[in-house]
């Protein structure tokens, strides 16, 4: 029973059970599919296996019937209603990602014993980490504890409830981490540089080539000398439009406007009014954080000087102990202030000498060693400094002979601060606090120029009545009416707002995975549902779409459906990226024609440049100075003779003629054991995230819920 009382005791665990059971692992047999005869669309896929709606639901209800059982058992009430909904938004990444590196232990044969999993739960090789985030078998550090193991746990798992709990919480969190850390342990001893790769590597940092090249940039040649075309921009597209970064999601983009939800008079009174009659009452409160939760919107507890409006802040400064100001407008909030302090802060200055916890473990030591200090300097006050020298264990002041100079009451922990502001000038007294025993010498007091100021604050939300909202609305509708057509234009969307006043806000390339947006906040997927649904076409306008502040009307310009986009659904940024990528092959290919002479100065001449150097350039780094990054030009240099001179070579920024002057090779060690331990370290610390980048792309890995949430699909 004294273990079960110990279980209960932990509320927080509470919130612990809760975690788990969202992030847990545990896939159990909740793959069966309902055999309904309507085809459900498949929300996500990995491995070829598809999981529909009702698939998913199923796997929530076993995890939250675990998760549900753990938490009775434990906390002797059923787990809240809100966790199903968190495991619904939380679950599916985790299960995806579980059957992901599932297909690859099987593959590999990778499993956790009986004998393995006891040893990571009670044997020699537990993890610690596994018991301390929920506050199990910790020493006095707050650090797991093996002696804390073995005594506690024979008698916490007489508890049907924490064995559970111990099984299939714990017991499952150790079971994956183990058989992660396994297969990322076999993924990375078969990850190693060769002696080859470590000598390569050593020369392209250590050798040097210098060289004097003419540079004959791209902006040389003009728009109109290049001439890119859009058949060409789409010859290249179509050459390259199965490269990954031409692969586009679900999106659209559209704009709207806003009509503001401004409140009316009869809003602006009833909050008001609501203030009016409680000025009195506010002022007559003996318990002022009651008061303001009982007649507060928000509630706000936390006094302090706060930030007032401009016409009301000389007021509030000036004003007395238990005044009361308002009812005052502060945006969307009518407010009434009580003024709990104004006055000019204390302050304090002592010296003191700390015997720290740490260095005195044994209480009775240090408390002798205070009892004998504080008689010493009661005698002898001259002796202070010598003594915070000699037995301060505070390092902070222990340079200033132990003084803090002139602080207020909220600086110190509350009983330094009690001695401090209450103890007469003069006074050498000590007290414990959570670092230690301080003897404290009180040299002075006195009050500050900066005024202390505390206010308490009840406040009355300025609510849009229905018929305030419905005004607004009407406006909405008479805009939309105002179109006798769906398939509106930009131009007639645009000229429509300006006749109103209203200005028309853009949302570009908008995913349908995007979560939020700033100007609808919570009330975004809203207008998502109306923007991807099937029954919206480009050129439609939307309802009124109804906010807390706002009534907003969008109106949607265009949409582009996952895979590989046609030319003319290509986004813009990526039409001018072709472009600029069309047009420099063309530049170059100019240059080229015109960078021809028998010497650098010649062909410098024909296209008005300079020659320049370089000089030591190293074939990791790449880097030209004053130019950039040029790897194929520096390449280019490493691959030649000394003297000579190479063709054009087209680099990012333009065409480049070398004529290497000199090559300096790195003299090479006997072995290469030291790069090859470096490198081999540096590729394994990658190796995790490339790996799961992989698997996630062969796995097939999707998740699909927003398009089939919103779209149906």
């Amino acid at each position: 029973m004294a273990a079960i009382g110990e279980i209960r005791k932990r509320s927080w665990l509470l919130v612990v059970v809760i975690v788990v059971g969202m992030l847990a692992f545990i896939l159990g047999d909740t793959l069966s599919r309902g055999g309904g005869a309507i085809e459900q669309a498949a929300i996500a896929t990995v491995n070829g296996e598809e999981i529909t709606s009702l698939d998913y639901q199923q796997m929530v209800e076993a995890e939250f019937e675990k998760t549900n059982r753990a938490f009775q058992a434990l906390n002797g009430q059923p787990a809240p209603s809100s966790m199903k909904q968190q495991l619904t938004e939380n679950y599916l990444s985790q299960y995806l990602n579980q059957q992901m590196f599932q297909a690859e232990y099987d593959k590999l044969g990778i499993e956790v014993t009986d004998e393995e999993f006891n040893d990571l739960l009670q044997g020699n090789n537990v993890d610690g980490q596994l018991y301390e985030p929920y506050g199990f078998f910790l020493g006095p550090d707050r650090k797991f504890s093996r002696d804390s193991l073995n005594r506690l746990l024979p008698a916490y798992l007489q508890n049907p409830g924490f064995q559970f709990f111990f099984e299939n919480i714990i017991g499952e969190q150790a079971e994956k981490s183990q058989l992660q850390k396994k297969y990322f342990n076999m993924l990375e001893k078969g990850l190693y540089v060769t002696s080859y790769e470590a000598k390569k590597s050593f020369e392209a940092n250590g050798s040097t080539v210098s060289f004097d090249f003419v540079h004959a940039p791209f902006s040389s040649v003009t728009m109109e000398e290049a001439g890119v075309t859009e058949s060409e921009m789409k010859a290249y597209y179509e050459e390259h439009k199965n490269e990954k970064q031409y692969k586009q999601k679900d999106k659209i983009s559209f704009q709207f406007v806003e009509f503001e939800i401004a409140p009316s008079e009869d809003d602006l009174f009833a909050a008001r009014e609501y203030l009016e009659d409680r000025v009195e009452l506010f002022k007559e409160a003996k318990n002022d954080t009651a008061f303001v939760v009982n007649n507060s919107d928000t509630k706000n507890t936390d006094f302090g000087a706060g930030n007032f409006p401009s016409e009301i802040d000389s007021i509030v400064n000036n004003a007395q102990n238990g005044d009361v100001i308002g009812p005052y407008r502060d945006g969307d909030y009518f407010k009434i202030s009580k003024v709990l302090k104004n006055s000019f802060k204390k302050e304090a200055e002592v010296r003191h000498i700390l015997l720290g916890n740490r260095e005195y473990p044994n209480q009775q030591v240090q408390q002798e060693r205070a009892d004998s200090l504080v008689k010493a300097l009661k005698r002898n006050r001259r002796g202070f400094e010598d003594a915070v020298e000699k037995f301060s264990t505070d390092l902070g002041s222990k340079e200033k002979g132990g003084k803090y100079e002139w602080f207020d009451e909220k600086t110190m922990v509350p009983e330094f601060t009690k001695v401090s502001f209450e103890e007469p000038v003069g006074t050498i007294t000590q007290t414990r606090t959570q670092f230690g025993i301080h003897i404290i010498e009180v040299l002075g007091r006195r009050q500050s120029e900066e005024k202390e100021l505390v206010v308490a604050t009840v406040d009355s939300e300025i609510r849009r009545s229905r018929q305030t909202i419905n005004a607004v609305r009407d406006k909405a509708l008479e805009f939309i009416t105002s179109f006798d057509k769906n398939n509106v234009s930009d131009s007639a969307f645009r000229s429509a707002a300006t006749k109103v006043g209203l200005s028309v806000t853009p949302a570009e390339d908008v995913l349908i995975t995007q979560k939020d947006m700033p100007e609808f906040g919570t009330n975004f997927e809203q207008v998502k549902k109306w923007a991807f649904s099937k029954n919206t076409d480009e050129g439609d306008i939307s309802d009124e779409l109804v906010f807390e502040r706002t009534v907003a009307v969008a109106h949607l310009l265009k949409r582009s459906t996952a895979g590989t986009p046609s030319w003319e659904d290509l986004s813009q940024s990526l039409k001018n990226a072709i472009e600029y990528e069309v047009m420099n092959k063309k530049k170059a290919e100019i240059l080229k024609g015109r960078m021809s002479g028998a010497t650098l100065e010649e062909i410098a001449g024909k296209v008005n440049a300079s020659v320049l150097s370089a000089e030591n350039v190293t074939l990791a780094s790449s880097n030209i100075t004053t130019i950039g990054n040029e790897p194929a030009v520096v390449g280019t240099a490493f691959g030649m003779e000394v003297n000579g001179t190479s063709k054009p070579v087209a680099g990012n920024s333009g065409v480049f003629v070398v004529k290497v002057k000199g090559k300096n090779p790195v003299a090479t060690p006997e072995n290469f054991d030291q790069q090859k331990t470096a490198g081999t370290s540096q590729l394994r610390a990658n190796a995790k995230n490339r790996a799961f980048e992989a698997l996630k792309e062969l796995s097939g890995m999707e998740d699909n819920r927003e398009r089939v949430n919103i779209m149906g699909e």
